[in-house]
């Protein structure tokens, strides 16, 4: 009778065994395909809504940026798109990211974060862009993505890049 348990024990164990030691290959997970920012950027690109993309490959452009998002050129990107006006009277501004590591995405809300400070702290003097700046400012995070939407049309753009991601 012992035998017989013992023996039935082990089949069982067995059976148990061979079932946990079936495929267990994953499935290979899909890799996204990257966000183009600039075609999304480029949407927006009119008088009314954003200023035209800064080409931070001129020097003046590269100071606008260093000036106004410091830290912002030391941080490795796989895409930095930054449509920011030239002017002090600035009631749109936007600048989207994606940065090569995720440990970044904080660093780069912290900087966009600093720049809405900066301008509600004196960065401008005019009653509607601090009204702006106040209402209409917003970070947005996805992944390796961060952008910073600045405008009246804030919440419809914000809208449409998370659509991106979904």
């Amino acid at each position: 009778m012992l035998k017989k348990i013992l023996t039935l024990a082990m089949a069982a164990a067995l059976a148990v065994s061979m079932v946990a030691c079936g495929n267990t290959a994953s499935k290979p997970t899909a890799t996204p395909e990257p966000v183009d920012l600039a075609a999304f950027g480029e949407k927006y690109v009119t008088a009314e809504q954003m200023p035209a993309l800064l080409d931070t490959q001129e020097d003046m452009g590269k100071q606008i940026l260093d000036m106004n998002y410091a830290g912002l050129s030391d941080i490795e990107t796989e895409q930095c798109l930054p449509y920011v006006s030239m002017m002090s009277v600035n009631n749109s501004e936007m600048v989207l990211v994606q940065v090569k590591n995720a440990d970044d995405v904080s660093k780069v809300k912290d900087i966009f974060q600093a720049r809405i400070d900066n301008m509600l702290s004196g960065g401008t003097l005019y009653p509607e862009t601090i009204e702006i700046w106040t209402n209409n400012a917003e970070i947005v995070e996805n992944g390796n993505y961060v952008a910073l939407v600045v405008g009246a049309d804030k919440d419809t753009i914000v809208k449409e890049f998370n659509a991106l991601f979904a």
